[in-house]
Parts: structure tokens; sequence; C-alpha cells
């Protein structure tokens, strides 16, 4: 056998491994640890085992051990090496969504053939582990390097072949994200590869990222097919993820906003979004004492409660109605609505509906509206004083029931008043009806009941010209 397969064996001045510690946590609660991860978790007589008294036992060794799990990156592997270089232990952090796999290796430094000294990484680590020198010649390899050299195709030879094509870049705990082609199969095998500076080379450590990568393929796919879903929208849609990063928008969005396409594209935060429609003249200045941060702040969490629905009035004249509301794994979408010709519909009708209660205002003779319905709708000046009564200000539904009983508490009961009666309170459409209805107090009033458009009912009174008439008792 070649040497480079036979380097992969123990030798016998080599020293033997520790037990390799692993933690599963999820959002850092722990689920499951082996029997060494038990013992590190109890090693100071501590029965706590969350994500932040695992990080007390580590952050003497390893200051940059995350505080809390997730904060880093969501999707992330990291390798983190001791400060005090007799430490041999490394620990390594993999990151996907809500689960995180801690794993404390420990390395012991041993001779192998001799001088110089190199560091024996574990041969029973499940991913590919090994030592370059200097000029990048790869020195030594676990078995897993060796396994999936094998499976490339790779045969033997004096020295590990060089399958991992790292870059020429200074060892630090930002993984590389590379690609290995096996051609036969027509695969791309995806690792993230972390360096760790040796004495006289560098370790690397390469995690298998299929899964993530997977992930993150199919996750642009859908994002992707929401795009060409929300392109043909006329509301302006922005995605924020739940590290409130923009992973989406449409078309539309750009157009409301006049926000450029290559900002929105690169990913910016939900605060700098913000920031840009405030320098665009969308977002409204805060009307209260609050500072432009804490406005912010307080529309991030309205839209993560699924409180927010603001209507914005622009300088330009059109009006935007805005909403934010949550999405699962906790991102929260912000709407952008133009309103602007609902508004302006909205401002014609009650400006029309004013020029009408000017227009009945204006009238010497009472005059109330009904509907198809028989919901009282408008009524003028002249009506409120001739019948001492304002429906306007009523709470409950005024109708024209309630009118016919104030009506009948004044008017005399007569074969006009049953008429009339009959008349205003058909279910039918109603017809034009005119007569003359005996007061008591004012003496006879001339009526005129007339249907107009929409099935609405217009009840026209007016004081006859004969009022000196002998009343029925």
């Amino acid at each position: 056998m070649a040497a480079y397969f036979a380097r992969r064996h123990r030798p016998s001045n080599a020293v033997d491994l520790g037990d390799e510690a692993v933690c599963i946590y999820r959002n850092g609660v722990l689920v499951e640890a082996n029997a060494a991860g038990l013992r590190l978790l109890t090693s100071r007589g501590g029965t706590e085992t969350n994500w932040r008294a695992l990080r007390r036992l580590l952050a003497e060794r390893f200051p940059n051990f995350p505080e809390n799990q997730g904060t880093v990156k969501d999707q992330d592997t990291t390798v983190l090496a001791s400060l005090n270089s007799q430490d041999t232990d490394i620990v390594t952090i993999d990151q996907w969504q809500g689960v995180a796999r801690v794993s404390v290796l420990n390395q012991k430094v041993a001779t192998i053939e001799g001088p110089p000294v190199e560091t024996e990484i574990s041969l029973r680590a499940p991913y590919p582990i090994w030592i370059c020198d200097s000029d990048g010649a790869v020195t030594w390899c676990n078995d897993a390097y060796h396994k999936f050299a094998l499976s490339l195709g790779y045969l033997s030879s004096q020295e590990p072949p060089q399958i991992f094509d790292v870059p020429s870049q200074k060892p630090g705990p930002q993984p590389w994200r590379i690609g290995i082609a096996q051609q036969t199969k027509g695969l791309t095998h995806w690792f993230d590869v972390t360096a760790v500076s040796l004495k006289d080379g560098t370790v690397f450590f390469a995690v298998d990222a299929n899964t993530i990568v997977g992930a993150e393929m199919a996750q642009r796919n859908i994002v992707q097919t929401l795009s060409q879903t929300f392109a043909q929208l006329p509301t302006g849609l922005a995605v924020f993820d739940r590290s409130r990063q923009l992973v989406l928008f449409n078309p539309s969005l750009t157009a409301l906003t006049d926000l450029p396409p290559p900002m929105l594209s690169d990913h910016p935060t939900i605060t700098a979004f913000f920031d840009a429609l405030r320098e665009s003249r969308i977002a409204p200045e805060p009307q209260s004492s609050l500072s432009w941060q804490a406005h912010v702040a307080a529309i991030i969490q309205s839209a993560e409660q699924g409180q927010y629905c603001e209507t914005w009035e622009l300088p330009s004249g059109k009006t935007y109605r805005v909403t934010g509301r949550p999405q699962p794994d906790g991102a929260i979408a912000i709407l952008f609505d133009d309103i602007s010709a609902e508004m302006s519909l909205t401002r014609r009708f009650r400006a029309e509906i004013d020029i009408a209660h000017a227009a009945l205002d204006a009238l010497d003779e009472p005059v109330a509206l009904f509907s198809q319905s028989g919901e009282h709708l408008l009524c003028n000046h002249a009506y409120r004083s001739f019948w001492k009564a304002d429906p306007d200000t009523s709470f409950a539904t005024y109708t024209i029931h309630d009118a016919t009983d104030l009506w009948a508490s004044e008017v005399c009961d007569t074969p006009a008043w049953q008429d009339f009666r009959s008349a205003v309170l058909s279910k039918s459409s109603r017809q034009i009806w005119t007569g003359t209805l005996a007061l008591r107090t004012f003496g006879l009033v001339d009526v005129a009941l007339t249907p107009i458009a929409g099935g609405a009912t217009l009840v026209k009174f007016r004081r006859s010209a004969t009022r000196d008439v002998t009343l029925p008792a």
C-alpha cells in the first residue's frame, strides 16, 4: 500500500484521543447529548444544561463562543480554537434554523513518524480533516478525507491528494463554501471549510453543507416563484426574514416607493428600508415626541403583532395604506396599497353629502330622505325644527318606522293619514303620493312622497294655505 493509505493508521507512539462531547440544542434548550457531553455540562457540579450554561463552561477558553444560539447566523458552521496554545480542544458549532450541534473534540499532540510534531486529528471524525504544510501540500488526513478521495476516483499515491481548492486566505473563524464535482455521478458535494493555524502548517475542517445548500437553493426557488407570483400585484410587498433583512419584494414596491431596485436587491435591514423611505419623503415623520428610531421600532413591533395599519398622506398628494403582518418563521411583511383614488372618491362623496346637506338646509320646507330599505339618510334644518327631532344624532339606526311613529304623535287619525302611512311603509316600490294631513298643533300640512334614484324616498312637508279648520276630535 502506498504511504498515503498507510499514514491513516495510528502509529505506536500516538496519544489516544479524548471522547468527543456532543450537545444538540433547539432554540437554546438542550434536546440531546452523548455521555461525554453530559459529563462536560456537569463537570463543575452545575445542574443547568441550556445554551448559557454551556457558554459559561467554555467562554473562558473560547471567548468567541456565541452568547445566544443563532445570534451570528441562522445557517452557519463555526470552528473555535482555544486561546491557550497548550489547550488542544476544538469546538465546532453547526447551526441550521433553530437547531445547533456543538461538539468539543480533544486533539492531543503526538509524534508521527518522527519530527516534525503534528496534530493528530480524530480518525473517527465524520467529516474530512486534513493538515497542509506551509507550501499547501497535504501531509495528513483522516478516514473521512480518505474515503471521500476514493469516491472521487483518486488512487493510491505517495502523498494524500489535494481535493479541496482552498482559497489562499489567512485562517479565520469564517468558513469557505467549497463545491467538489463528482463527474461520474453528475453531483456536486458542498462543504463549509474552516482553517486553524498550526505551528508548521494549517489544519482544515470540512463540514457537510449539502443540506444547507439544498435548502438555500429551495429557498431561492421559492423566492423566485413568489416573486413571479407577486410581480403582477398592484400592492407593494416587502418581506423581511426573522433577522429583519429584506428577502422578497415585487416591482410594485419600487413603483410606489421610488426606491431603486439595486438598493432593495442588497437585502437592506428593515431600519435601513424605513430610513430610505424617509429620505424619499414616503414615510411620514412621527407625530409624537418619539425619535425616528423609536418610531420605526414601534412600527416593527406593531407589525410583528399584526396590528399595524396606517394611512400615509404623501406630499405628492398620494395616499398609501401601509399594513404590517407577521409571517411564518418570524418573518414580517409590509404591504403598500395606493388608495389615492379611493380616498379621492371618498372625499368627493363626502363633499357631495355636505353639498346635499347645505342644499336641503337652504329649503324652508321640512324634508327627509330615506333609503330603499327605510333607513334615514338626510333631513334638513327645517325638518328638525318642525318635528323637534334630530335623526342624524341618533346612536341607533333611525328608520322610516321611527319617523312614522313621530309623525303619528302629532297627526290626527284621518283617512288621509292612513293612506299616507300605508304608502310610506310599503315594502314594495313606493309610488308618488300627495295629500293633506291634519296636525293637532299646526293645523293642515301638505305632504308629498316622491320616489327618487336608487330606490330612495323623499318626504316633504309644507304648511297648507288653509289653516283655520275644525280638526277632528
